[in-house]
């Protein structure tokens, strides 16, 4: 099987986390066919030519790469299904690239260029795990990223593998009364508890190492996830939106969600969770204890990851069939509260907007369920379209 990198950054500007992971291939006999990065911003050749000594890069610079445009149109693949799948609105500083066209860029590329199993990492993920020991000491260890995976992928009925990550946690110690509303409003839940014991461990998730337990999962996490790229003919790939507060564009989260629950729904495949907790240096300082009150890069990030849940909540709860009517009011008399709660805490006023984030998202779940259907005509185009595999298929577009 041929196996690729995929990567999605605004700018790339550095070979790191890709030399960490080639080095963690190496070092357990792993090859690698090559590294997909799509790129919106910036690009250094400097570090592209570094990389390629070792390993070929493939960029896709989002709305530009003329060249793999042309490949899917020599295939017959309609220009709208290619601008509904893979283009998005003119980029300025207002307007980013969605999550999913993002990722959607890294799949079209791997799937023209060979790739069979493609492996999603983050920017801030690295191939080793972070461990607790008895005493409670924390340390890092080594791990065979890509034999983990691989050691499920053989079945035929695998169609994806994923896990966790070690690190701090995305939501960063905090407490304050009101914080459970809030996190009801932004269907969150289940992180509540946790986060209330902080106390207890600063929010700092060790890997499970001796007692890791594998099991089925519908729970994807797009920074250390390995796809079979023709399973994905069966399926769908990523979905997520955006939508508009006060003049401003965000990004909705839970791109990788949508994957998650179909895969799930499928009767043939399965995807398994191979409980490999890769360190994610979330705040990019571990192993400082992040301090969401003091430091104004983390308290953006929790911002922009609440207006991020609250945008993906309507369309997730429309897909799993629940009732949105009933969803948006049990989220607005929460938000009523958790949000005056959070913008007093953290002294940000931003967080005020929140009840009307989920205003503006909920008033626009009809649009999504619209784009979300021309998605899926899009990818059953294309993957239609595109059932070729491997060296069958490089010859056809070389």
């Amino acid at each position: 099987m041929k196996l690729s990198l995929g990567m999605i950054t605004r700018d790339f500007l550095t070979t790191e986390p890709v030399f960490d992971f080639l080095e963690n291939a190496h070092k357990y006999g792993h090859t690698l066919h090559s590294v997909v990065v799509a790129y919106s911003r910036e690009v250094d050749m400097e570090v592209v030519r570094e990389i390629n000594q070792q390993l070929k890069v493939e960029l896709v610079k989002i709305n530009e790469d003329e060249e793999m445009y042309s490949q899917l149109r020599q295939q017959g693949i309609s220009q709208k299904s290619i601008d509904t799948f893979l283009k998005c609105p003119p980029l300025d500083e207002a307007r980013s690239v969605t999550y999913a066209k993002n990722r959607n860029n890294v799949i079209t590329k791997a799937i023209l260029t060979g790739t069979e199993v493609l492996f999603f990492i983050d920017t801030d993920v690295y191939p080793r795990l972070l461990t607790k020991d008895v005493t409670g000491e924390m340390s890092f260890k080594d791990v065979d990223f890509f034999g983990r995976h691989l050691e499920y992928l053989k079945y035929d009925n695998v169609a994806i593998t994923t896990s966790d990550y070690s690190g701090y946690y995305i939501i960063p110690p905090m407490e304050f009364e009101g914080m459970e509303m809030l996190f009801k409003g932004l269907q969150k839940s289940n992180a509540c508890d946790f986060i209330l014991n902080n106390k207890k461990h600063h929010c700092l998730v060790p890997d499970n190492d001796m007692q890791r337990k594998t099991f089925v999962t519908n729970k994807i996490l797009g920074g250390n996830v390995a796809i079979k790229l023709d399973a994905l003919h069966d399926l769908v790939p990523f979905f997520s939106s955006s939508y508009e507060v006060d003049g401003r564009n965000y990004l909705t989260r839970g791109e990788d969600t949508i994957l998650g629950l179909k895969v799930h729904k499928h009767p043939e495949f399965d995807c398994i969770d191979i409980d490999t907790r890769i360190f994610h240096n979330t705040y990019s300082h571990y192993p400082t204890i992040p301090d969401i009150v003091n430091d104004q890069r983390i308290k953006d990030r929790f911002y922009f990851a609440c207006m991020g849940w609250i945008g993906r909540n309507p369309f997730l709860n429309w897909i799993q069939g629940e009732s949105t009517q009933e969803m948006y009011e049990r989220q607005k008399k929460a938000l009523a509260i958790g949000a005056p709660a959070v913008a007093e805490y953290l002294q940000d006023d931003r967080f005020l907007r929140l009840p009307e984030a989920l205003e503006r998202a909920y008033d626009r779940l009809n649009y999504t369920i619209m784009e979300y259907n021309k998605f899926l005509l899009a990818w059953q185009e294309i993957s239609q379209k595109l059932q070729v595999r491997g060296d069958e298929f490089e010859d056809i577009v070389s």
